[in-house]
């Protein structure tokens, strides 16, 4: 289908015609998915048009004629799938590429102003200027800064910097009506510093541990948390990605990959670390390092050999920053006494400081995300834990080494890590949330991912069943929300209040499916 010329004509005259399009190779240039998303399908449904507005009152004025005509809309910012992509025809996405400033940054009470299409790198670099860092979005420093943009809003930092739902303050929001809600000190008082009150606070609602994609309206601005940043301004790096050098490692700074005798003391070296708050970042497997650091298949396959025969079980990587040279050194104390406890070994391929400093900007810049999902031999990773670590010790993540090691005898996937060797702890918070992945090797074909899926769906049978906690981003609500305090019914209860006619693409959020 496509829209009628009195639709597209309405759109037109709100963005102008060089912003709105319906060419088919623009269309299918954003239905297009690659990578650990692609599977055997390349194509999700297209687009109507593409619209491109400039501010909020653009916004709400094609928001609105949407609920005129009755088109169904999706609002992307930089686009990184799956949560881009819509899940039915009859779709007009508000593609926010145009709305790319950072509005403000208040570095007496440590807080961003952005819009959505600001990325990364942009607001990371401006922060470090003035002392400050972000968390950046686990999927890259590409991809936008804006907490409702990134799904989960986890990154490689997220120990110390938190996820996406802790770290927003005020919004501005265009609702799926089209009426514009400021939440928090906004509304009330102008500024961006509180995203709650007065009354009742409307921040559970338009976000939890993970965003709407899309399908509860158009979050047009919003403030976030900012924290100190001890380094350097510019952080002395040179060349291009990912081949980084440094011209020296700064001081207070320290990484390292240790491995493990086993997992559950891989687990409890985790645990230790998180509850004495000491590190910058922790999580990476081997596999997950050696894909960081290499730049072609052939030379990630190349490291990996090489890092196995010195590690001596699973492992993760570790980073630590000091404030001064006291709490740096009392840090590296802690760190190592850790690893005594727990009889974790150093890789020693990556001490010196050129390549773990080279690493560690890598981990502090997002850089390493791409490769390690893009891989041409279709790297894939699978949410594999729920937000605690009884789950990571419990049989779920054994199921998932069980069901990995005969995808591997059965040839579907590549020869590699067996059992838990791969598992990545992925704490956050200091260890009061967390993730945890293992990582798959392999070219598509249709009996591979048939066993994935049946792989991820026999783990999701344990979680539900054992009460492990669900997946980071549930596959269906209304199968986990009965486990859950019935918080699926609550979702549709929300979406029908502000959505009534059911216009913002709710593919990626909950469904009337009962």
């Amino acid at each position: 289908m496509s829209l009628k010329r009195s639709v597209y004509k309405a759109f037109e005259n709100v963005v102008g015609p060089e912003n709105i399009s319906e060419e088919p190779a623009i269309l299918y240039s954003f239905a297009w998915r690659s990578g650990m998303f692609a599977g055997m399908d390349k194509f999700t449904p297209k687009f109507e048009a593409i619209v491109l507005p400039k501010d909020t009152e653009e916004v709400q004025a094609i928001v609105k004629l949407c609920n005129k005509y009755k088109v169904a809309f999706k609002a992307t910012s930089t686009g990184w799938p799956p949560p881009n992509s819509p899940q039915s025809i009859g779709v007009v996405q508000l593609d926010l590429r145009r709305m790319n400033r950072i509005i403000e940054i208040n570095e007496k009470n440590m807080y961003a102003v952005l819009e959505p299409y600001v990325i990364g790198a942009q607001l990371q670099a401006e922060l470090m200027k003035r002392g400050l860092t972000c968390n950046l979005n686990g999927a890259g420093s590409q991809v936008s800064a804006f907490h409702f943009a990134g799904s989960l809003g986890h990154g490689f930092t997220s120990q110390t910097h938190g996820f996406g739902d802790r770290n927003v303050l005020a919004v501005e929001w265009v609702t799926p009506e089209g009426e514009i809600i400021r939440l928090g000190s906004l509304d009330s008082i102008g500024e961006w510093f509180c995203g709650d009150g007065p009354g009742p606070s409307l921040r559970s609602i338009i976000r939890g541990a993970s965003s709407p994609s899309g399908a509860m309206g158009v979050f047009t601005k919003a403030a976030q948390k900012v924290y100190h940043w001890p380094g350097p301004t510019t952080f002395p790096v040179e060349g291009i990605s990912p081949n980084y050098t440094l011209s020296s490692v700064p001081e207070g700074f320290l990484l390292r990959f240790i491995s493990f005798p086993s997992t559950t003391k891989m687990i409890e070296a985790t645990r230790k670390i998180s509850e004495s708050e000491i590190a910058l970042q922790l999580s990476h497997s081997i596999s997950m390092l050696a894909s960081s650091m290499a730049t072609c298949n052939e030379e990630d396959l190349d490291l990996l050999n090489k890092f196995r025969k010195s590690a001596h079980g699973p492992g993760f990587v570790v980073a630590i920053a000091g404030n001064s040279r006291r709490e740096f050194e009392y840090k590296k104390k802690v760190l190592q006494q850790i690893i005594d406890e727990t009889g974790g070994e150093p890789l020693k391929q990556i001490e010196d400081p050129q390549i773990w400093g080279a690493i560690l900007w890598r981990f502090i810049r997002m850089t390493t995300a791409i490769r390690e999902a893009h891989r041409a031999t279709g790297a894939w990773f699978g949410n594999m834990a729920g937000h605690n670590y009884s789950a990571i010790e419990a049989k779920y993540t054994q199921t998932a080494a069980k069901l990995k090691d005969e995808l591997i005898s059965k040839g579907l996937i590549f020869e590699g890590d067996r059992g838990l060797i791969d598992l990545m702890l992925w704490p956050q918070d200091h260890g009061h949330r967390g993730l945890a992945e293992i990582i798959f090797r392999y070219f598509p074909s249709p009996d591979t991912l048939k066993g994935i899926e049946n792989l991820m769906q026999e783990c999701l049978n344990v979680a539900l069943n054992e009460h492990l906690g669900g997946p980071a981003m549930p596959p269906d609500d209304n199968l986990f929300g009965p486990h859950y305090s019935n918080y699926h019914l609550w979702l549709k209860k929300l979406k029908a209040a502000f959505d009534p006619s059911n216009l913002a693409e709710s593919g990626r959020y909950v469904t009337e499916k009962e």
